[in-house]
């Protein structure tokens, strides 16, 4: 389900999610490229960029306002990339992240 392109809506061409927090700290950073992900990703994707739209430029509903209370905390940011080469900046809280999108930023275990 590609988004309908156009001035108000441009096409999204890749995603990149960065996950912060947790129990060690750790840092995981993955670049998906549209096409590839699910539809419920797709999905999930849209409805994360419709949130940030109606709620702030660079926030989603739910996203803290500083740093996550509790040291084990995650917090997301991604990179939405157009193809027109505008990028998106998007933070989004643990509790606002889509299941769905979060697995994209699972760390692989050797």
């Amino acid at each position: 389900m590609t988004q309908p392109a156009g001035p108000s809506r441009p096409t999204v061409r890749s995603v990149r999610i960065e996950r912060r927090g947790g129990l060690a700290g750790l840092a995981v950073s993955a670049t998906h490229d549209y096409v590839a992900l699910s539809a419920a990703q797709q999905q999930a994707l849209a409805q994360v960029i419709e949130a940030a739209a109606s709620h702030g430029p660079a926030r989603v509903r739910g996203a803290p306002a500083g740093p996550a209370p509790g040291a084990d905390r995650l917090s997301y940011r991604l990179h939405v990339q157009y193809s027109a080469g505008v990028e998106q900046v998007l933070d989004v809280s643990d509790d606002a992240m889509p299941s769905v999108l979060e697995s994209l930023a699972k760390p692989s275990l050797p």
